[in-house]
């Protein structure tokens, strides 16, 4: 019996943080604005006022008492802001670093975590402005371009990115970071061959680099091609708890049909990520195609139990449920929850039609 949901873990990784949308707040507005009105190096604007009451976790809670007795250290709104930033409370974050840069305006790291502060708080433009001011400055900063070539790759300005990781290479011609970005670029292009070229030279430059090793593995399993396994395995030396690799390791054995080696990468991955609710729901569908409908079952449940949203494990937990012949009013119940949860409920609804459920 052949399903044709299958969940791969080859999703794409960046070494920056997901954007995340959040409202822009006036005050949010405002700071950027004064941000900007005045140069980098301007330490006139520091404020002399009272500092606010600030409440957060102990450890900002914690800084914001020392800065009321420091209130003229850098490093204290810069640590504060990426305690901020860290709750995503990025309008305090961007409000602090911004303290931290009119302080210190010479602390680079300063401005990379603002941009940061912004990029994540889907404020793209100020976040590349502020990497890009820094560059004018000085414009052999590596760690600057390869943060603004990442920037830009994400929000798919990629000649913009690939002309900043050429910048990098002008420099270090055989940068392993700038050709995993130049590969990121290019494979969002939809340009294969010199997307896996580039990983390549990423891994031969540096043979610990776990992102371009899993790259690597995904683009050769597309291609059916055993080197896959090769590199999966590399990424596997580097961390053998990986869960990319060692759910997309299980995953080329799956579609092939090499039931008991996936069934293997399955189960590390399961214990060594206990939490995760798609190792379980692919293990599960591994077990249906093994006539296995007891375990699969099991891990089913097990996916319910690990995210009580997933509407697709709900789909399966009843579907395996119902092919073992399990009490039809739960089997009825799961396809309900699976329709309720699932983005495309057609599948949930046919049966609820076929068992006669509304």
């Amino acid at each position: 019996m052949q399903h044709t949901t299958h969940y791969s873990s080859s999703a794409t990784h960046y070494s920056l943080l997901t954007t995340r949308y959040l409202f822009v707040t006036l005050y949010s507005l405002l700071s950027t604005l004064i941000l900007f009105s005045c140069d980098f190096s301007d330490k006139s604007n520091t404020t002399t006022d009272e500092p606010l009451t600030i409440q957060g976790t102990p450890a900002i809670v914690d800084v914001s008492q020392r800065i009321e007795q420091d209130p003229d250290n850098a490093e204290l709104y810069a640590l504060r802001g990426k305690l901020f930033y860290e709750e995503e409370q990025y309008v305090a974050a961007v409000s602090d670093l911004g303290s931290a840069i009119q302080l210190d305006s010479m602390n680079l790291s300063y401005y990379h975590a603002l941009a940061d502060a912004y990029f994540d708080s889907n404020q793209s433009k100020p976040a590349l402005a502020i990497l890009e001011k820094v560059l004018q400055k000085d414009s052999t900063r590596i760690n600057t371009m390869l943060k603004l070539a990442e920037m830009q790759m994400i929000v798919r300005q990629h000649e913009a990115s690939l002309s900043t990781v050429q910048k990098i290479l002008a420099q270090k011609p055989r940068h392993p970071e700038g050709f995993y970005v130049a590969g990121l670029n290019f494979e969002h292009t939809g340009d294969t061959a010199r997307a896996i070229s580039s990983f390549q030279t990423t891994v031969e430059e540096d043979p610990d680099h776990i992102d371009a090793y899993r790259k690597l593995g995904a683009h050769f399993d597309k291609r059916n091609n055993k080197l896959a396994l090769k590199y999966l395995d590399n990424a596997l030396r580097i961390d053998s708890t990986d869960r990319e690799a060692l759910v997309s390791k299980a995953w080329y054995y799956h579609q092939r049909n090499r039931f008991a080696e996936a069934k293997k990468y399955y189960e590390k991955g399961s214990s060594f990520h206990p939490f995760d609710a798609q190792i379980h729901l692919n293990n599960g569908i591994l077990h249906l195609e093994m006539k296995d409908g007891e375990t699969a079952y099991d891990k089913f449940n097990i996916a319910v139990e690990v995210d009580p949203q997933y509407g697709i494990a709900y789909y399966y937990r009843a579907f395996a449920a119902e092919r073992a012949g399990k009490g039809i009013k739960n089997t009825i119940k799961d396809y309900q929850q699976a329709a309720a949860l699932m983005p495309d409920p057609q599948r949930a609804l046919e049966a609820l039609s076929r068992l006669g459920a509304e």
